[in-house]
């Protein structure tokens, strides 16, 4: 964009511009001129059948003033699609965007000017604001319709429109006006004004007015002018405080401002300042702006734009959760007011800033997060938890305030509630993401009423009060120590906050009680060890006994199992606390399959007979349901996947009578797949051009990155051929033998095809790995990870091909995490890689694996990850959510199958084929009684004494599966298993149990050197 003196000719030129265009759209840019003979950019668009985005880019090094205008001549030809201006930051990893829905271009030249107020944040990881530095614009032309067109862009300008300082101050009266530019009003003033000319219409977002230090509360007005005649109301305050008054006017323009006060004794104004756009925006961009110019600590993490992770808080029952971050902030429920902890030593007020804070579990695992505060003598615990029948939930949190010898003067604990979710901003969703607001605050005694919620202590404070937002909240009174004398305020800005100051009694914790509703919570008697006892004995279906060096995955284990209870709303699992309330089925029977591993398989069955209903008549399932309804995007791995989750069930221990109440639906989506694929046999796909197509499941969006552009999408056809396997299977069980055959060969034809269009594709694109979608042949070993790992579709794919894509990840994977890879963030879902490493005898790999994501939890102590994982664990990006339940069931999964893995083909069992030879070979053996196998539970222990023995035992199960179960131990050094130990492999790498149960002594041997040649 051109910046004085540079030319802006050269900006309409085509050298330094470059196109990039997606999926089967096309774009071609080259010079022109207009009539008049301005030389202009000219591209040509054709998005051909599909649809996608045709960029041109131009990078550049500018820096944006605060207010300002880009300005380009535009016109052309073409449908209505959507058009975009945008703009990156230096790293382009930060993109703000103007846009134009359906946006119909006329042949006729027209000016588009883009100011800062119509380029908002788009996505990245600073997480909102507004551009100061750009080293890249881009003009997009978006499909709606698709089709081809063309456009010309020419007369590039920027120009610097920001506010300064007012031209000429007028004021009503003056008893003095001070070198520091502090004006007063005459004692006389009846009608005190203070007057700002700025010479011209001005943009702004806010004002911030200084007031002097020792000004008491005080009533004023704020309007604006465009001629200094008509006057627009900007602000009213009635009891404003402090020495700074921050005002948001969103999308505010004026040339005059006016300052009027009802009593001269107030008129005193140090000075006034108006704020870019972004300062008002948004009401949560307002309290960005309000944080940096406070105090450090005064306000959460996030307000400052660095991410604070969080971690729910709630009951094997699931149904309400609250959230607790890193700092102890702690949100009361979904989109609720937070509590936040501060502490008070004599004259210091101690913030999340002054300490080191550090993040708590459970030692086994249950979801039991809290806080520490540390610093020298002082200890701030923070633990939260939720009790009570499911229908009448309690959140409690416990505040104990330690302090030893060295701590001179009493200590006192504060607590302020705050207008404030956990929840950042950049998390934003329906009502989701920063400001929660509080209208109306009330304490009497022992409880805090905040919008009519009670907030109940075990003790009353020794002080306590409220504050409006104008008044400057809580947290200067606190900052000395002291509460506002206010005992009850409505606030209309939504910002009130209260603060209580207690007394420290050791070895007594402070405790709140907060009802999920209007039933009477009752006294926390036994603290947390009630709420601690039901998580054992939920997650304790499954029991691990194992040595230190595998105790932190087995903690995630049960961490994560008890995650995905408590995101549940009701029979509706879903795979985040806040922004994820929804349910994809995808996520959903994933996640229901990864409970029934950890032994609690009433979870997927409530959700099936919950979702089933939803599907249509024709058999379509819909991608996800959440408290606005259905969604019908297409996504056409949905109808296999409730056909899965229904046998996984079954598989569970599912009951006949209820799995035959869901056979209809397994019956109508089964169906359906089979008319979608119809749909691509017909001759128009048996030419050459379409023939990959030949089978499939028709184009859709089952993968984020398909939703511009629906493909081809393999990840649905392998959902779709075992979700056909799921169906025979159910079907004879229940007694449907012409149900099962047809949908058996159905499936048997499926995989042929799809293996067919796989080597197409590859042959037909030169490709060194197996390609997710046919229209982009696109490397995405983590979508195919699910085929392996999941499915168990590993003998049916491209074997060299498969073992390349493997191979690229891994050096990717360790290049980034080595750090000669430059990289920007990541997504946990590659925990599912572990699993097919596993499925594929690629011990090592997989335990590489499972050691870096195990340090990327985020953070460690919670034994969680976000879906997007940022290299810079501060950088204010979109996390999705956490903890991500799909994931971490993912990590459930895969942890499983490395000591008992189930296989489709030949209905066998594998043992041990992930362990590690340092999870078996410490102090004690690696043992598992319960693990939930389709063939019954499994009892199995496996223990390395010494370097050339190895002890098993396997119990529990009463039955061999028709494939056998075998036993691949981890084998160190070059060893092999002894040829004397009965029923050994000829490669002598596993054992095949022959009869159960099964206990045996290995002796182990170091292999014969190889023949030289």
């Amino acid at each position: 964009m051109p910046s004085p003196p540079e030319n802006p000719t050269a900006w309409a030129l085509p050298a330094g511009w470059q196109v990039i265009a997606s999926g089967q759209a096309r774009g071609d840019l080259t010079g022109c001129h207009a009539p008049d003979g301005r030389p202009c950019l000219r591209l040509d668009f054709d998005f051909g059948d599909g649809a996608g985005f045709v960029v041109i880019r131009r990078e550049c090094g500018l820096t944006l003033p605060e207010a300002f205008t880009i300005a380009f001549a535009l016109r052309g030809e073409g449908p209505a699609n959507h058009c975009e201006f945008k703009v990156a930051d230096p790293t382009g990893a930060n993109v703000w965007r103007h846009l134009r829905e359906n946006h119909q271009l006329s042949a006729d030249w027209t000016t588009w000017h883009v100011t800062e107020r119509g380029l908002p944040f788009a996505w990245g990881p600073a997480g909102g604001g507004a551009p100061d530095r750009i080293g890249a614009i881009e003009i997009a032309v978006v499909a709606g319709p698709g089709g081809k067109g063309w456009l010309e862009l020419a007369d590039f300008s920027l120009t610097d429109e920001s506010p300064g300082p007012p031209a000429e101050v007028l004021t009503s009266s003056a008893a003095f006006v001070s070198p520091d530019d502090l004006w007063s009003a005459a004692g006389e003033d009846s009608h005190p004004i203070w007057q700002a000319d700025y010479g011209a219409i001005k943009r702004f977002g806010g004002v911030v007015i200084d007031w002097p230090d020792d000004l008491p509360p005080r009533a004023f007005r704020l309007d604006g002018s465009n001629d200094g005649k008509a006057w627009n109301p900007l602000y009213q305050a009635t009891r404003a405080g402090g020495s700074r008054t921050h005002i948001a006017t969103p999308n505010a323009e004026a040339r005059f401002l006016r300052l009027s006060f009802g009593h001269a004794a107030h008129a005193r104004v140090r000075g006034l300042s108006l704020k870019p756009d972004a300062f008002g925006r948004t009401p949560n961009e307002f309290i960005h702006a309000v944080a940096a110019d406070l105090p450090r600590g005064w306000h959460p993490r996030y307000w400052h734009r660095e991410q604070s992770y969080w971690t729910p808080v709630g009951s094997p029952a699931g149904k309400r959760r609250a959230l607790i971050n890193e700092e102890g902030l702690l949100e009361t429920d979904e989109a609720g007011f937070s509590i936040e902890p501060f502490i008070l030593i004599e004259d210091r007020f101690v913030t999340w800033t002054d300490v080191e804070t550090r993040p708590t579990l459970t030692a086994d695992g249950a979801p039991l997060p809290g806080v520490e505060w540390l610093a020298p003598g002082v200890r701030l615990r923070v633990e939260p938890w939720v009790d009570g029948d499911p229908d009448a939930l309690t959140l409690r949190v416990a505040y104990s305030l330690e302090c030893d010898a060295t701590i001179k003067g009493a200590a006192r604990l504060a607590l302020a509630v705050r207008p404030f979710q956990v929840n950042p901003p950049w998390q934003a969703f329906r009502n989701l993401g920063g400001i929660s607001p509080i209208h109306d605050l009330s304490v009497l005694g022992d409880r805090f009423t905040v919008n009519g919620r009670a907030v109940i202590a075990n003790r009353p404070p020794l002080a306590a009060g409220v504050a409006a937002f104008e008044e400057g909240g809580v947290l200067p009174h606190l900052s000395k120590a002291k509460v506002p004398d206010i005992r009850e305020v409505h606030d209309p800005s939504g910002l009130a906050s209260a603060s209580g100051i207690w007394s420290v009694i050791p070895g007594e914790p402070l405790v709140l009680s907060i009802p999920f509703g209007d039933h009477d919570p009752g006294n926390p008697q036994s603290g947390a060890n009630g709420s601690l006892t039901d998580w054992q004995r939920t997650l304790g279906k499954v029991e691990w006994d194992v040595p230190q060096s595998a105790a932190d995955a087995v903690a995630c284990f049960r961490t994560a199992a008890g995650h995905i209870l408590i995101n549940r709303d009701g029979p509706a699992i879903q795979p985040g606390p806040r922004r994820y309330t929804r349910s994809w089925v995808r996520d959903c029977v994933i996640m229901g399959a990864a409970l029934a591993k950890a032994g609690l398989p009433h979870a997927l069955r409530e959700f099936l007979l919950w979702y089933a209903p939803f599907q249509r008549e024709d058999g379509f399932v819909p991608c996800v349901v959440d408290r606005d309804g259905i969604d019908w995007l297409v996504e056409h791995d949905s109808h296999g996947q409730l056909i899965w989750g229904v046998r996984e069930w079954l598989r569970s221990g599912g009951g006949d009578a209820e799995i035959a109440t869901l056979y209809p639906s397994v019956g109508k989506a089964a169906d359906y797949i089979l008319s979608l694929r119809a749909t691509r046999m017909t001759p128009a796909f048996e030419d050459s051009e379409r023939r990959a197509c030949y089978g499939l499941l028709p184009e859709s969006a089952s993968h984020e990155g398909y939703l511009a552009h629906p493909v081809h999408s393999y990840w649905d056809d392998f959902w779709g051929i075992r979700g056909l396997h799921a169906a025979a299977d159910l079907a004879e069980h229940l007694g449907h033998p012409d149900d099962a055959s047809r949908w058996r060969a159905e499936a048997a034809g499926f995989l042929t095809d799809v293996r067919a269009s796989l080597d197409r594709v590859i042959a037909q694109r030169n490709l060194t790995y197996i390609p997710g979608s046919v229209e982009w042949a696109d490397f995405d070993p983590t979508a195919t990870a699910n085929a392996i790992g999941l499915l168990d579709f590993a003998d049916a794919l491209p074997v060299a091909p498969l073992r390349a894509m493997l191979e690229t990840y891994l050096d990717g994977f360790r290049r980034k995490h080595s750090g000669k890879m430059p990289w920007n963030n990541y997504t946990a879902y590659e925990i599912r890689i572990i699993g097919a490493f596993v499925r594929l005898g690629m011990r090592d790999e997989a335990h590489e694996l499972l050691d870096r994501f195990l340090i990327d939890r985020r953070p460690v102590a919670w034994n969680q990850w976000p879906e997007i994982t940022w290299r810079d664990s501060r950088s204010p990006g979109h996390l999705g959510d956490v903890p991500h339940t799909w994931i971490a069931a993912e990590f459930l999964l895969a942890f499983a199958s490395m000591v008992v893995s189930e296989r489709e083909d030949d209905a066998s069992l594998v043992l041990a084929s992930g362990l590690p030879w340092r999870w078996i070979s410490g102090e004690r053996p690696f043992a598992v009684r319960g693990l939930p196998t389709r063939f019954g539970k499994v009892d199995f222990s496996i223990h390395a004494p010494a370097a050339n023995r190895m002890e098993i035992s396997l119990t529990g199960i009463t039955t061999l599966p028709a494939g056998g179960i075998r036993i691949v131990p981890p084998l160190p050094g070059g060893r092999l298993l002894g040829n004397g130990t009965p029923h050994v492999s000829a490669d002598r790498r596993f054992l095949s149990v022959p009869c159960l149960p099964y206990e045996a002594t290995l002796l182990l041997e170091q292999a014969a050197p190889s023949p030289i040649a």
